[in-house]
């Protein structure tokens, strides 16, 4: 199988898995040990904005911060720990992992003292946990016909609308994504 890093993971209808039912996730590292991936369409209750008010980030400084952007879930793994899938910066991070040549992900808290600074990174996600698939998993569940693939953009990365990434996935691959389980219709 190829290499899905920097692709898009997502749920068909034949997803038997609630949890991931009507799922993106953009697949961060993949090799033959397995795969790490984020999903970015299942935001929380929590604002990027609290959370950063919870963590002591509001510094004295001006910020400019966009006050209706989520924490997504990323995924049941490490639910914890945060994730920030973003663009490439120039202010040099701690657990900074390049992805592709325009995307990052950075798991150090030293990025959220760049929020709201001109040195932030342009567009990004944060997560709270993360997917991850043991060697040939991900393979054997996309020949299960759980999920399709789809090459990334950072319009449904970072721009689209949380609950609309999946009708926008599909529809980048030319296939309209209002589709219903099988005898559902």
């Amino acid at each position: 199988m190829k290499n899905l890093q920097g692709q898009l993971l997502i749920a068909t209808p034949d997803m038997n898995d609630d949890y991931f039912d009507r799922s993106v996730i953009y697949i961060c590292e993949h090799n033959d040990q397995g795969a790490i991936g984020l999903m970015i369409n299942s935001p929380t209750d929590l604002s990027v904005l609290e959370l950063l008010a919870k963590m002591d980030f509001m510094m004295a400084n001006e910020r400019e911060y966009k006050k209706d952007q989520l924490v997504l879930s990323g995924g049941p793994i490490n639910q914890d720990s945060g994730f920030i899938l973003h663009t490439k910066t120039d202010t040099p991070l701690l657990h900074t992992y390049k992805v592709d040549d325009d995307i990052w992900m950075t798991t150090s808290g030293d990025i959220l003292e760049t929020f709201g600074r001109p040195e932030s990174p342009e567009k990004f996600v944060v997560c709270l946990g993360c997917c991850t698939w043991k060697a040939e998993q991900l393979e054997q569940e996309i020949a299960q016909n759980y999920w399709i693939t789809a090459p990334a953009n950072e319009y449904i990365l970072f721009e689209a609308g949380y609950l609309d990434r999946w009708n926008e996935a599909y529809n980048s691959l030319g296939i309209n994504g209002i589709l219903s389980k099988a005898g559902n219709a």
